[in-house]
């Protein structure tokens, strides 16, 4: 039963992970790298819509995957509680994780504010009020600096996982 909840965690967080990637990658695809946040020029208003649509679509699977792995974590968490002075990187794993999870869930949080306001609207025309609240979402430096230490909690959890730098030299799995 523990390998079914450790290979639905690992699907889960790759999902979870792989789609956040990809949903910062459609995102800052609209803005200008530059000192001050502002839309590309090039781009009118169809493909902004059609980007910000996207965006809010996968936020799905990327929302429903982290769920589905915090839940999964927390089973996890239970059934090994024994076994984690044995294995300091499962520890601090879960460390990491629930430490990040609060921001996590805050962006999520947004994320569902924002779907819940395309969704009501009719899902082809997105008004001026959305685009100002993906706009003022990624100007912000608390949501930027947030996102980024979720990222590198996120890393630093690979780290653990891959490398188990922390493991009881006395253990022999």
């Amino acid at each position: 039963m523990k390998k079914v909840l450790y290979f639905l965690f690992a699907l889960g967080f790759i999902i979870w992970f792989g789609g956040s990637i990809v949903r910062n990658v459609i995102i800052f695809d609209l803005f200008v790298p530059a000192q001050e946040l502002t839309f590309e020029p090039k781009y009118d208003d169809s493909i902004i819509n059609y980007n910000i649509e996207l965006y809010v679509a996968t936020s799905l699977y990327t929302n429903v995957s982290y769920a589905v792995i915090f839940v999964i974590s927390l089973i996890l968490l239970y059934s090994e509680r024994r076994n984690l002075r044995q294995h300091g990187w499962l520890f601090m794993s879960f460390i990491v994780f629930f430490i990040a999870s609060p921001i996590i869930i805050y962006n999520i949080y947004l994320d569902l504010g924002l779907s819940f306001a395309i969704f009501y609207h009719d899902f082809s025309f997105l008004n001026y009020d959305i685009k100002t609240e993906i706009f003022n979402r990624y100007k912000s430096n608390l949501n930027t600096v947030l996102s980024g230490i979720s990222y590198l909690s996120t890393i630093t959890i690979l780290f653990y996982v891959i490398w188990k730098p922390l493991k009881n030299p006395n253990d022999k799995t």
